[in-house]
């Protein structure tokens, strides 16, 4: 699986080498110039808005540490706030040794993520989220052909949840026996049959377009649906 790409990588990556050049000098108490400044304000502006979404608090704090990052003395020297700079070393250590749509790919069922990380990966959010409910389509059309052996596969999707998830459906995932059990059986069956309703079946007949929240969204479901699919026969 290719590495998801960061909208604000190269950025992240210059900070991160003037941040280990000036860590590595501190003692020579160096001055710095007005565009080394203003290239590590970029810099900082681009990761801010890279990271909105995923770190709003960081997103916050960024400006402010970038605001008092360094100081001019009655001379006109500028030198290195220390502790505005320990702070940013902190947040972009961070950012950059765990950004949060790794930690997202890595808890989305593995099907779903093979087929649609990478287009994820690439922009293409729409395509990513379709690949991801076509994929628990073929997944319910496996399990149909697994547990019941010899009967065709019905051509409606529809057909095939009901067949595996109703009260007399043959994929047994829960204990019944129990109010709650009941009760998650017939949320799982409304899951199924809404994730079809609400995006395989209208992307079958338009070109459906998603913001990449929305994506992230039905990816998500999916997931939570194909490990469904996962469970033993109870």
């Amino acid at each position: 699986m290719r590495v998801l790409k960061l909208p604000y990588e190269n950025e992240l990556y210059e900070l991160r080498k003037w941040i280990d050049f000036t860590s590595a000098n501190l003692q020579m108490q160096f001055l710095h110039t007005p565009q080394e400044i203003q290239r590590v304000h970029q810099w900082i502006n681009a990761i801010t808005r890279g990271i909105q979404a995923d770190y709003p608090f960081y997103a916050t704090t960024l400006p402010c540490v970038a605001n008092i990052l360094f100081q001019q003395n009655e001379m006109g020297a500028i030198s290195l706030n220390p502790a505005a700079f320990g702070e940013l070393v902190v947040i972009v250590r961070h950012i950059e040794a765990e950004p949060v749509v790794v930690q997202f790919w890595s808890d989305i069922h593995p099907r779903i993520a093979n087929v649609s990380h990478e287009l994820y990966a690439d922009g293409h959010y729409s395509t990513a989220a379709e690949k991801a409910v076509k994929e628990v389509e073929s997944r319910l059309r496996e399990k149909f052909l697994e547990l019941k052996t010899g009967v065709a596969v019905p051509a409606k999707i529809g057909d095939v949840i009901g067949a595996l998830m109703s009260e007399n459906g043959a994929f047994k995932f829960c204990d019944t026996t129990t109010t709650s059990g009941r009760d998650y059986r017939r949320g799982i069956h409304s899951l199924f049959e809404g994730i079809m309703a609400a995006y395989r079946n209208p992307a079958a007949h338009a070109n459906l377009q998603y913001e990449k929240r929305e994506a992230i969204e039905q990816i998500m479901l999916a997931s939570q649906l194909m490990y469904v699919l996962d469970k033993p026969q109870v």
